[in-house]
């Protein structure tokens, strides 16, 4: 009779423990179908400073891969997520492949244009063309391009002769511009300007000019590049950040007289500021 009882007690021991056994449901076939994932679409914000928040959505997905169109490693995103990348100021093509657990797979590709400047000044759309006030012995002229090849093809430049052949200008000699609106220095305080000169190691000296404060800020860089344009790089002072100016002088070949003749002639054109 006891044989009996534990016989009957082991069984409902083993029915209990049958009926709280745990189910795993790891039935992931919605992405392994041998169907590739539909209604792909990707979103890219670019900020001001060139970053790039890349969020890929589609159906049937196991993962997105990310190709930046810049030459650098790809990103694998899962769904639900994002990806960022920061850009030089370009255009692009990222393409975006989706996934399902097959390798079945769909790609879309979109093209993004990043820009990270604010153009100050050029000499063929009407907003951003200025005249110039002289000083110094300088002269100032809207001028055809030079040579309209290479990083420039603009049809029209700005044209800096300093001094002539009856009178030596000052050392210091320049011209001003002041823009419609000031411009604002957020944390950059770049400059970059293209300029043509006939000889390489002429002196270029940008002066920020109107401030909103403090005093004004000044720096230089010398040419590298003989009868061919070249773009010049400012890097201003910090004390520019969070300040604003309402133009800028430029002095071609600071520290020396000028005679008027071609080495004291020096042309210059898209000038544009990365706050």
């Amino acid at each position: 009779m006891n044989i009996l009882k534990n016989i009957l007690c082991g069984l409902l021991a083993i029915s209990a423990m049958a009926s709280c056994t745990k189910v795993t449901n790891d039935d992931i076939s919605f992405v392994k179908t041998g169907t590739a994932p539909t209604n792909l679409a990707v979103d890219i914000e670019v900020s001001k400073a060139g970053i790039a928040t890349i969020t890929p959505t589609a159906i049937g997905v196991a993962s997105f891969e990310v190709y930046f169109g810049d030459n650098t490693t790809n990103a694998t995103v899962t769904p639900g997520k994002n990806t960022t990348h920061t850009y030089a100021e370009g255009t692009y093509s990222v393409k975006v492949v989706a996934k399902n657990l097959s390798g079945d797979s769909t790609m879309l590709t979109k093209s993004i244009t990043v820009v990270t400047s604010q153009l100050l000044v050029d000499f063929d759309t009407p907003a951003n063309t200025y005249g110039a006030t002289v000083f110094g012995g300088t002269a100032f002229a809207k001028v055809a391009n030079p040579s309209a090849t290479g990083i420039n093809t603009s049809a029209n430049v700005g044209k800096i002769t300093k001094g002539s052949s009856g009178a030596l200008s000052e050392t210091w000699a320049g011209i001003t511009i002041n823009t419609s609106a000031a411009f604002t220095f957020a944390s950059k305080g770049i400059v970059k300007m293209k300029v043509y000169s006939n000889h390489v190691g002429a002196i270029y000296k940008f002066k920020l000019e109107a401030p909103s404060s403090g005093t004004t800020v000044e720096t230089d860089v010398i040419g590298t590049v003989a009868n061919g344009w070249e773009e010049l790089t400012f890097v201003m002072d910090p004390s520019v950040k969070d300040r604003s100016f309402g133009g800028f002088s430029i002095f071609y070949e600071f520290g020396l007289q000028g005679n008027g003749s071609a080495n004291f002639i020096g042309y210059f054109d898209d000038i544009k500021i990365f706050p």
